[in-house]
């Protein structure tokens, strides 16, 4: 999900000349918070999946190479 989409489910308004996010409430901020969260949890997904990606390659080519 792109940080945009995000903005618009949550109904965060940002500053687009300043491009900054406008934390006018404790709500705002929390759910800036929120984002970043969804942001982190989805960059360390992403490193698994890379992972187990090569790792799976890795022993494909070891069982292919071994026929």
């Amino acid at each position: 999900m792109k940080e945009q989409e995000l903005n618009t489910l949550m109904s965060v308004v940002s500053d687009p000349i300043k491009n900054v996010y406008k934390i006018e409430s404790r709500k705002d901020l929390e759910e800036i918070q929120r984002i970043i969260r969804i942001f982190n949890i989805a960059e360390s997904q992403h490193n698994k999946h890379a992972m187990l990606s090569i790792k799976n390659l890795a022993t494909l080519r070891l069982v292919l190479s071994n026929n």
